[in-house]
């Protein structure tokens, strides 16, 4: 893990590409991610897709192993890896889909709302920290175009 702020490299990509929206956006998720990480190893986690599968199951709404890596961009191989080690904490139980046996669904412990719920706390100081400085109507603004950037994404892996 690196230091929460940017290092020469990190600054130099962003005078290099100031427009390059993908450069723009992995290097602004790289460094949200790096913070995160930090986050969830304070708090026995092992890096912030922990927190992301349990943010996923936090809302309640029944997702299949496959839906799950879908929802948290995170390849299938990874997220047996995380739920492994979630379920091994107690944050998570997985149930036998009734329509299909060989199909795993998730779920959220109580013990993993808690620690969803703490980390959700250090999720907000770190974006906190990462938008200091921009004014509260470009936060807002930022968030409406990454949703809609974020909304197409699901849309398209919905319809295939």
């Amino acid at each position: 893990m690196r230091s929460n702020e940017p290092d020469a490299t990190e600054l130099a990509l962003c005078a290099v590409f100031p427009t390059d929206l993908t450069m723009l956006l992995h290097a602004a998720a790289e460094r949200m991610t790096d913070e995160l990480d930090l986050a969830a190893v304070q708090m026995g986690l092992n890096d912030v897709r922990d927190w992301l599968v349990l943010a996923a199951l936090d809302d309640g709404r029944p997702r299949t192993q496959l839906e799950l890596s879908r929802v948290v961009c995170v390849d299938k191989t990874t997220l047996i890896s995380v739920l492994d080690r979630l379920e091994k904490h107690e944050l998570v139980v997985r149930s036998v889909d009734p329509a299909d046996r060989r199909v795993r669904i998730p779920q959220i412990t109580p013990t993993g709302r808690k620690v969803y719920a703490k980390f959700a706390i250090a999720r907000d100081a770190a974006e906190a920290h990462a938008l200091d400085g921009v004014d509260q109507a470009d936060r807002a603004l930022l968030l409406s175009l990454l949703a809609r950037i974020a909304d197409r994404q699901e849309a398209t892996l919905s319809s295939t």
